[in-house]
């Protein structure tokens, strides 16, 4: 996707604002395909600006949606993924899998059985410590017998999970499968408290950047800066940049590019 790459390009140049770059975007209807972190990774490294609401209209989203992470397929709903929790393999700029809440990983020479180390010290939303058992709860609800999350398939190679103390995640697959780091970035896979289940999906605990404030599906949400957050930037700043962010629906009406444009909203 050319376009959009262009522009990227160009807003970390400084050669065009962010406002004159995120309404350029949704002029080419490519608003799906940003990165959710370009604003907090690409800002100038001697001085980020920290602070303010960030208001982010989107596309898609119904009243039927829910922050299971079963569930979260469209743009909406996988924008408040990004805010909310992470996986524990994420995709880098160049397209290559990188630790997240992993911190490293290594699989034996027949590519059947993955380890992975988990990052220490890391705390979810609700203060509690993410462990062996929050991934292998997490990624085991999208492979349960009854589960119809989107995942499930995806999953289907894996015929054990299982923990090696408190800070190791041993996966063993059906056979070698050596790109097995690229689906647990996929978007469904977040890392959640073992245990969440029914209406505690609705709080939205993970260990994502900003915590949930409300959501009312359809409508809008509102988040709020995590101030323990475990990730930096290339500078060593603390992420994220922004205290809060507010996502309306967008219905992709021509009104809402004009509040865009004037201001209204920041993308």
């Amino acid at each position: 996707m050319t376009e959009i790459k262009d522009l990227e390009i160009l807003f970390k140049m400084g050669k065009i604002t962010r406002r004159e770059f995120l309404a350029r975007v949704s002029v080419l209807g490519l608003t799906a395909a940003l990165s959710p972190t370009l604003f907090a990774t690409s800002a100038h490294a001697s001085a980020p600006k920290k602070g303010g609401r960030f208001r982010m209209a989107l596309r898609g989203g119904s009243t039927a949606d829910a922050l299971d992470p079963a569930n979260m397929s469209d743009d909406y709903m996988i924008n408040f993924k990004n805010q909310l929790r992470n996986c524990l393999v994420e995709i880098d700029h160049k397209f290559n899998p990188v630790p997240e809440l992993a911190e490293s990983w290594e699989a034996t020479p027949d590519a059947v059985k993955w380890v992975f180390k988990l990052r220490k010290g890391v705390e979810f939303h609700n203060g509690k410590t993410l462990d062996a058992e929050d991934v292998i709860y997490s990624i085991n609800y999208h492979r349960g017998k009854d589960s119809k999350s989107a995942a499930k398939g995806q999953l289907a190679p894996v015929t054990e999970i299982k923990a090696d103390g408190k800070y190791t995640v041993i996966f063993t697959l059906k056979s070698g499968n050596a790109d097995f780091p690229f689906i647990m970035s996929d978007h469904y896979l977040t890392i959640s408290p073992a245990g969440t289940k029914g209406a505690d999906w609705e709080k939205g605990i993970g260990t994502g950047g900003y915590i949930l404030e409300s959501f009312e599906p359809g409508v809008r949400g509102f988040t709020k800066r995590n101030p323990y957050y475990w990730k930096v930037d290339p500078e060593g700043n603390q992420l994220p940049y922004v205290d809060s962010i507010e996502v309306p629906r967008d219905p992709g009406t021509e009104a809402n590019l004009i509040k865009l444009i004037a201001g209204e909203f920041d993308f």
